[in-house]
């Protein structure tokens, strides 16, 4: 795999290397046609995708699936849908970018092409000195990131489906999962949204009441798959071969065989490797089983995406489930898968 860090150098230069590897146990046929199509994905270079980009370079997933793939990473929050919206990527199949819907709704030529971590893995934290629950947090200060970015746009969810008034919160951006955390360890914020891996942090932070948001918001898709339109018509089949890839690696990831190489994995991807963190998620993935094998949404999972946005002001109406997704690639993934 080649890994390309700088945005501007990957939009020059998209001549990387391809994995394709026919194996046994397919039929020849597909994989053959599967290999013939190079797919292009793009993720960002945060932890947790760092993590699964070395899980899959370990156990091989690609080549089993005879995916010819040529992965590379695009650092920001925009960066991977920027790439492809521009025709330089074709999928990005981890994302926790939320602005996917309200940039197709202006114009980018791009779909939702299913899931990729089903359950928000996302929790409330706060200062041990009196907020236990939700309804303690008007009032306070909570640590989120920008105005339309991830956390603050699932914290708001989260306080409109349990009835609290968010305008009595003062929320304020610390940027990301780990920097918001860092502001309520430091005493700059109340609480904080922040990722499970700070679950077995000892800073004295504790979770609150209803804070948990696979729990919370069982019905929102924490991250989605998505990809271009020429991709989805032009190469089907290398995209079956990708999401099958992916539909593996997610269910080995989930089960006990898999805790010596995700550790592995994460030792790689870290420079400085985090126990805590890492057991984090790995309890975290074991428990609540985030991930699925089979990575197509259904016309309501989409449309509950919808409608929070347009809940958000991030849309106005709800556009037909054709013109943002197409679970076409997916749905084929998972009979490939068996």
């Amino acid at each position: 795999m080649t890994h390309i860090a700088s945005r501007r150098r990957f939009l020059r230069n998209t001549g990387l290397l391809g994995l394709g590897v026919m194996t046994s146990g397919l039929a020849a046929p597909y994989v053959a046609r599967a290999a013939s199509t190079p797919i292009r994905v793009v993720s960002n270079p945060g932890l947790e995708n760092a993590t699964l980009n070395a899980l899959m370079d370990e156990q091989g997933y690609f080549r089993k699936f005879g995916a010819d793939v040529r992965l590379i990473e695009i650092p920001g929050a925009t960066g991977p849908f920027d790439a492809i919206a521009a025709g330089a990527a074709d999928v990005c199949m981890v994302s926790g970018y939320n602005r996917v819907l309200p940039r197709i709704a202006q114009g980018a030529k791009v779909k939702i092409v299913g899931a990729g971590m089903r359950k928000c893995a996302l929790t409330v934290f706060a200062r041990p000195d009196g907020i236990t629950k939700l309804a303690d947090l008007p009032g306070k200060t909570v640590a989120v990131g920008p105005a339309k970015g991830l956390l603050r746009s699932l914290m708001l969810e989260l306080m409109k489906e349990k009835g609290i008034d968010s305008s009595q919160v003062n929320f304020v951006d610390k940027g990301s999962n780990d920097e918001c955390y860092e502001a309520v360890v430091k005493g700059e914020a109340d609480a904080c949204c922040a990722s499970v891996s700070h679950l077995n942090d000892r800073d004295g932070l504790r979770v609150i009441s209803e804070g948990d948001m696979w729990q919370a918001l069982p019905r929102c898709i924490f991250q989605t798959a998505y990809a271009s339109d020429l991709a989805i018509a032009d190469k089907h089949d290398g995209m079956v071969a990708v999401m099958a890839a992916y539909g593996a690696l997610y269910e080995y990831m989930m089960s006990p065989a898999a805790h010596d190489a995700f550790f592995d994995a994460r030792k790689r991807a870290q420079k400085k490797f985090d126990q805590a963190s890492a057991q984090a998620i790995w309890e975290f993935n074991q428990m609540q089983r985030p991930y699925s094998r089979d990575l197509s949404l259904t016309d309501d999972d989409v449309g509950y995406l919808q409608d929070m946005d347009i809940g958000l002001g991030s849309l106005t109406r709800r556009q037909p489930i054709a013109e943002v997704a197409d679970m076409s690639a997916a749905q084929a993934a998972v009979k490939l898968l068996g």
